[in-house]
């Protein structure tokens, strides 16, 4: 059991990628926040993990010990990809400011550099598990006193080599770029309780609701309600996430809000109760 308080949702979510990789619907001040130092090295991934993180309030004048928990599954395929076909055509010309922005790591580095974070850094790949083990991470860091905040991102931004590996894999399910940005800080307001042992045999992605997931509003004395969303959530799990934090945002005291995820043989549960009284 973990207590905290919600502090901040945001979601950006964008249009279909062209053939160049660019997403449409990027945010119209999106240099202005990001600035355009070696931004040439960068991937759409890293420009919309530092927007986030950034336009979520100021950015503190000293170093905090935050965490960054960056929940994805394809994460910077785009830098890697494009440092590949570099490295073939330009060989020992290859410039050295692609490797940082073309590791599996390297937009939570740059998010932890961005805002002055020295706290806990992780990247992590549960697949469709991916949102409640985000969520487990961060709030690990503030109950056992590594860090007084946490922040989480959630989802990806599908390069063309992602759009293939996902259409490989689930061809049924639509691929919708977007991230989540949340932060958490220590306190009393939510209580979470987590199930990360469950098993799921024979069950497939999709399989029940919600493309292997379901997010459900549990009130006292009353059945759960299934929550629905305007439109399937697809394979990018950074909308479910959103979903569910904003219902947790809008619990009364004493309500619940459930978020389970599946995949073909495992699932993951967390509850957040909103708590009688708040001590901020």
């Amino acid at each position: 059991m973990f207590e905290f308080n919600l502090t901040q949702i945001a979601l950006c979510a964008l249009d279909h990628v062209n053939d160049a990789g660019e997403p449409g619907g990027l945010p119209t001040d999106l240099y202005e926040v990001i600035g355009t130092t070696s931004d040439q090295f960068r991937d759409w991934f890293t420009r919309v993990c530092l927007y986030l993180v950034r336009t979520a309030g100021p950015v503190p004048a000293e170093r905090t010990d935050e965490t960054v928990v960056l929940g994805t599954e394809y994460g910077n395929t785009a830098a890697l990809a494009r440092l590949q076909r570099e490295a073939a055509t330009q060989g020992r010309r290859l410039s050295a400011q692609y490797f940082p922005n073309a590791t599996s790591s390297s937009a939570s580095a740059f998010v932890n550099m961005s805002i002055g974070a020295t706290g806990r850094n992780m990247t992590l790949n549960a697949a469709r598990l991916t949102p409640v083990l985000t969520l487990w991470q961060a709030l690990v860091a503030l109950d056992r006193g590594r860090s007084a905040g946490s922040r989480v991102l959630v989802g990806d931004v599908y390069s063309p080599e992602a759009l293939l590996d996902a259409g490989l894999d689930t061809p049924d399910l639509a691929c919708r770029s977007g991230l989540t940005h949340a932060t958490f800080a220590a306190g009393r307001e939510y209580r979470a309780e987590f199930d990360l042992h469950g098993g799921q045999e024979g069950a497939g992605v999709g399989d029940g609701q919600a493309d292997g997931g379901s997010i459900e509003l549990l009130r006292p004395g009353r059945e759960a309600e299934l929550q629905q969303p305007d439109q399937p959530y697809g394979r990018n799990t950074a909308f479910i996430t959103a979903d569910f934090l904003h219902l947790v945002r809008g619990l009364q005291p004493g309500e619940q809000a459930r978020l389970s995820c599946r995949d073909r043989r495992r699932s993951a549960t967390v509850t957040v109760t909103r708590q009688e009284e708040s001590n901020d």
